[in-house]
């Protein structure tokens, strides 16, 4: 059996897979090639014993349908954890598998600055941000929603929408139109390389951030 553990809630999906890996009388992280793994899940377990092969965050680019499909019936089963949410035609490789999502869990509050910055409307983005601010949210949490936000308006406009909830779905077509490709491929780099700043202590403002991605 194959497990796919993805999505941005990662206490949620840590505590998913730690519930199911009770189930095993054996269970590791591999950290070996994915090329080398075929041949691990053909091997005896120690004592007999049902057993687990999880893998971190591995590379899509290995994981071709083949490769998938010869872990079937390897005698020990595998979980694949991602610490993103995987879109439907990463997911369409995975056949069978069972798949489980964990998508955030969105307070209310933080809407209405969502909905201010898909929309453009830089001001109100900006007097957004800044209440969540003194409401004791940090940067990083208003990033992180910035960037679950980007994500979900670009599946839209993709078109790629199933499992959302039609109210998120008409309400972001309605915005799609103010973004372009080009806008949301320039807005995910532009919070990559803010990423990368914050790691090295290096910080752009929120208000030039917003700015930006506003404009």
């Amino acid at each position: 059996m194959i497990f796919v553990f993805h999505g941005e809630d990662q206490p949620s999906l840590r505590e998913a897979f730690l519930k199911l890996k009770r189930n095993y009388g054996e269970g590791r992280f591999w950290t070996k090639p994915i090329s080398e793994l075929s041949a691990f899940l053909r091997t005896s377990s120690l004592f007999g014993k049902k057993e687990i092969v999880a893998i971190e965050d591995p590379d899509l680019r290995g994981l071709t349908k083949e490769t998938i499909s010869a872990w079937v019936g390897g005698g020990k089963d595998v979980a694949l954890l991602f610490s993103r949410r995987l879109m439907p035609f990463e997911l369409e490789r995975f056949g069978k598998a069972q798949v489980l999502g964990f998508a955030p869990k969105i307070p209310k509050n933080v809407f209405p600055f969502l909905d201010a910055l898909v929309a453009r409307e830089s001001a109100k983005a900006l007097k957004e941000a800044h209440r969540l601010l003194r409401e004791g949210n940090d940067l990083d949490y208003i990033l992180n929603m910035i960037t679950w936000q980007l994500r979900t308006l670009a599946r839209v406009k993709s078109g790629s929408v199933k499992g959302m909830k039609a109210y998120t779905v008409d309400k972001l077509r309605g915005v799609a139109p103010k973004w372009s490709e080009a806008d949301l491929r320039e807005a995910f780099s532009g919070l990559l390389d803010e990423d990368l700043r914050r790691k090295k202590g290096k910080k752009v403002p929120l208000d030039f951030l917003i700015s930006r991605l506003t404009r």
